[in-house]
Formats: structure tokens, sequence, C-alpha cells
């Protein structure tokens, strides 16, 4: 049997270590940008981006000037006369009747008015606010921006007050007119 002087050669064969020869240790570069303070830079614009483009709050406008300002209705121009109790079927409600006069030169469509209840010793005992409404027949009412009241008008109203006082002298208590909203005739 013959044998080949030559070895066999394998390619990609790494040599073999030597039981003395360890792992090289290699040193990571550091790299001398700072990144951290370009992201938090980065950071603050995307957000001051955000903030700048975001939808603002409504723009306050000018007011208009004198001229330009419709008349409004003011508590001076109504005037409440004849007014009385009127005995409600409910146990602590109370109507108040009267009639309405527009003395103003624009129409109303809504009154407000504060009652103050007064005890029998003279001092205040409730304050309530109501709505005043127009009075339709018997204790049918109707609300007055279904039908405003035109400049020098009158028009039968209602006041209705669910709870009354109970320490109240059952006289009737004092009207103030809080509120007035109008139109133009």
């Amino acid at each position: 049997m013959a044998t080949s002087p030559k070895q066999p050669q394998f390619p990609n064969i790494p040599p073999r270590r030597t039981g003395d020869a360890h792992g090289k240790v290699q040193i990571i570069k550091k790299s001398k940008f700072p990144w951290p303070i370009f992201i938090l830079i980065v950071g603050a614009a995307l957000i001051a981006g955000i903030l700048y483009f975001l939808p603002r709050g409504p723009h306050v406008r000018n007011l208009p000037v004198g001229a330009q300002v419709p008349q409004q209705p003011v508590p001076g121009q109504v005037q409440l006369t004849n007014m009385k109790i009127e005995a409600s079927p409910i146990g602590g409600a109370l109507y108040l009747s009267g009639v309405l006069h527009n003395a103003g030169n624009t129409a109303i469509n809504g009154v407000q008015v504060q009652a103050q209840f007064i005890g029998a010793d003279g001092a205040p005992v409730a304050t309530q606010t109501r709505p005043v409404e127009a009075l339709l027949s018997g204790t049918n009412y109707q609300d007055l921006t279904q039908s405003p009241i035109q400049p020098d008008q009158y028009r039968p109203i209602l006041i209705y007050f669910e709870h009354t006082p109970p320490a109240w002298n059952h006289q009737l208590p004092a009207l103030t007119v809080t509120m007035v909203t109008g139109t133009k005739p």
C-alpha cells in the first residue's frame, strides 16, 4: 500500500490554540458625540412644535362701538301691576298673578324676578328667583319666548313658586326684576 506524502488540505480551519493562549480583550470605543443631550434637544423641539400647531382657544373679539350695540331691554322698562296671590292646588306651592307692562321700546321675550318672602317679624325669611310666564287662561301659561311682549303692550302674567317658606307671613312677597331679555320689534 502506498501512502501519499501530501497531506490533505482543508480550507478555513482555524489553527489550534495552545494551552497558554487566552481570548483577547477588546476595548469598546466610546463615541465622543453627546447623544443624551442631542436626544433631549430633539425631544424639546418636537414638543414645542406640537404645542405651536395645536388649536388655540377662541379669539377675543373687539366689542362693537356704542353705535353698533342694539338697544337692550332694562329692568326699568318692565312694570308689574295688580299683583295678587293665587291659591295653588299643591300644598306648599304659590302662584302670583298680575299684569306686565312693557314700557320700553324693545320687545321682551324673557323676564326673571326675585321674590323676597317676609316673616311675621318683618325680617326676610327666604328669597327665590323665578321666570315670569304669560298667562293664557286660568292656570294655563306660556313661555314669553313663544309670545314676546311688544313695546307699550300689557300682558297678564303668572309666576309659579314650588315651595314657600313655612315662616312666611302669607303677604305678597317683595318682587325685584333681576333679568330682562328682548328682541327688536
